[in-house]
C-alpha cells in the first residue's frame, strides 16, 4: 500500500492507510494505547486496541521514527496537538523504524527552554510545530517577494558574495584570505545590483550577506538574507511605491497561504495603512512626544518604536534624510537633503533605500566627501561613463521581516542557524 500523508486524510475518502513520520505523543492507558504521528503536513492520533501489540509500544521513545498501518475511524479528538480531530487511525500493525535516544530539549507542550539551548539543537527545535510555522511563512515571505517582482518583469540576478572592497566604506567587514589577496564577505549587493540595473533595467535578488558588527542585540544578525531590487529610470518615491505594494502583496500571500500556521501562532498581521514623512517631519513629530531625537541624528530603536505607535498598523516611510547619515552612492536632492528612506513597521526598520547617483562626476565628489578612495572602487564608477540612467531600489532582510510580521522577541528565531559573535555552530 502506498504512503500517504496526514494531510491527504482530509482531501482523501480513504479507510486503510499506511503513514511514516515521528512520534509526537504516547499514552499508556490500560486497555488502549495512543499514539500522535506527525509528519511533515501534521499530526493524527493513532490509537492500539489489539494486545498483540502492546508489548512493541513499550519500547517507543519520543520523536523514534515509526511506521503504522491500519484503518480510518470517525473520532471526536480534543487534544491541541491533534491537527485531524475528526478522524483516527485504529493501529493494526506498525514498525519502529529509527529508535530515538531520550531528546535534550522538549518539543511539545509549552516553550520553556531557553532560547540558546534550542538553538544547540536547532535541528529537534524546528520539529515543534510553532518553530516550523515561522519558517513556513518565512518561505512564503520569501517566495511571494520572487514572485511579485517576477510578474513585473524583473530579472533575478545572482551578486558575488566575496568582494575585493567594502561596499558602503567603513570597517564592518569579514576579511577572508582569497589566494594571494584579501577580500571581504559582501555586505550588500548594492554596487552590482546597480551595475545591473543601469544595463539590464530592473533586477532583484535574495543573497546572504554579512556585517561584522559587534553588537549583540534582539534585533542584529552577523549573517543575514537579503531581498533586493533595483530600477532603472526611477526615483526614490517610485521604488517607495514599489515596496509598498511588495509588503502588501506579501502580507496577503501569507494570510492565504499561511493561515493555519498564523492561528497556530496566535498571530494576526494588523498592517492596512502607510504614511509617508519626511526625516524633519518624524523629527517634530517625536519631540511632540517626548523623544530628545536632534535634526542630523539617526533615529534610536525606541524613536522607532515611538514613530510605529503613533501610526499604529502602518507601513511608514521617513524619506528625505540629511545627506550626511547616508551613504556615498545615494542621490542628493540639495546640499543637505538626500534621496534616501528607511521604511519602518511594527515598531522595526525593515528597509532603507533610495534613488542613486548616476553621474560620474557626483560620484567622485561623494566617495571623496565620505573619505573613500575613488580608485578602491574603479569598477563600479567607471561604469557610470557610460550611458547610466537615474536609478533606485532598496533591500529587506528576509529574517527582519519575518521577525517584524510575526512580532517575534527575538530575530534568531526567523534564522534557523543564527550567526552573531557567540555563535558558529551549528
Amino acid at each position: 500500500m502506498k504512503k500517504i500523508f496526514v494531510e491527504d486524510i482530509r482531501k482523501k475518502k480513504l479507510k486503510e492507510v499506511r503513514l511514516v513520520g515521528w512520534v509526537h505523543d504516547y499514552r499508556d492507558l490500560k486497555n488502549n494505547k495512543f499514539i500522535i504521528l506527525r509528519d511533515s503536513t501534521g499530526s493524527v492520533q493513532c490509537i492500539i486496541k489489539d494486545k498483540r501489540l502492546f508489548g512493541k509500544f513499550k519500547e517507543i521513545i519520543l520523536e523514534s521514527v515509526i511506521e503504522v498501518y491500519g484503518f480510518l475511524k470517525d473520532a471526536k479528538i480534543k487534544s491541541e496537538a491533534v491537527d485531524i480531530r475528526d478522524k483516527e487511525i485504529e493501529i493494526k500493525d506498525f514498525k519502529i523504524l529509527e529508535r530515538a535516544e531520550p531528546i535534550p530539549i522538549p518539543i511539545k507542550d509549552k516553550i520553556e527552554t531557553n532560547i540558546n539551548k534550542r538553538l544547540d539543537f536547532r535541528y529537534l527545535d524546528v520539529r515543534r510545530p510553532e518553530i516550523k510555522a515561522i519558517f513556513k511563512i518565512q518561505s512564503t515571505i520569501a517566495n511571494s517577494f520572487r514572485e511579485f517582482f517576477l510578474k513585473k518583469g524583473f530579472i533575478e540576478i545572482q551578486p558575488p558574495c566575496i568582494i575585493a572592497t567594502a561596499t558602503e566604506g567603513g570597517t564592518e567587514l569579514f576579511e577572508v584570505k582569497y589566494f594571494e589577496k584579501p577580500a571581504y564577505l559582501a555586505q550588500s549587493p548594492q554596487l552590482y545590483k546597480q551595475l545591473m540595473a543601469i544595463s539590464l533595467e530592473k533586477v532583484f535578488c535574495i543573497i546572504p550577506v554579512w556585517r561584522a558588527e559587534k553588537h549583540n542585540t534582539r534585533r542584529h544578525l552577523n549573517e543575514i538574507r537579503q531581498m533586493d531590487i533595483e530600477v532603472a529610470f526611477c526615483n526614490d518615491f517610485d521604488v517607495m511605491k514599489l515596496l509598498e505594494k511588495c509588503i502588501f502583496y506579501i502580507i496577503k500571500k501569507v494570510k492565504k497561504n499561511n493561515a493555519r500556521e498564523l492561528r497556530l501562532l496566535n498571530k494576526d498581521v494588523k498592517l492596512d495603512k502607510v504614511k509617508y514623512i519626511s526625516y524633519k517631519e518624524a523629527i517634530e513629530i517625536l519631540k511632540n512626544n517626548g523623544m530628545a531625537i536632534e535634526y542630523g541624528e539617526d533615529f534610536t530603536p525606541e524613536a522607532e518604536k515611538k514613530i510605529c505607535e503613533i501610526f499604529k498598523n502602518s507601513l511608514i516611510f521617513v524619506h528625505s534624510w540629511p545627506l550626511s547619515l547616508k551613504p556615498f552612492y545615494i542621490m542628493p536632492k540639495d546640499k543637505e537633503i538626500s534621496c534616501g528612506f528607511d521604511a519602518l513597521m511594527n515598531g522595526l526598520e525593515i528597509s532603507s533605500g533610495g534613488q542613486r547617483i548616476h553621474k560620474y562626476d557626483l560620484l567622485i565628489e561623494r566617495l571623496k566627501e565620505k573619505n573613500l578612495n575613488p580608485e578602491s572602487f574603479k569598477f563600479y564608477v567607471d561604469a557610470f561613463k557610460y550611458g547610466a540612467p537615474m536609478h533606485a531600489g532598496w533591500s529587506i532582510g528576509l529574517e527582519r521581516l519575518t521577525m517584524t510580521l510575526l512580532n517575534l522577541e527575538n530575530i534568531r528565531e526567523a534564522c534557523l542557524f543564527p550567526r552573531d559573535r557567540e555563535r558558529l555552530t551549528p
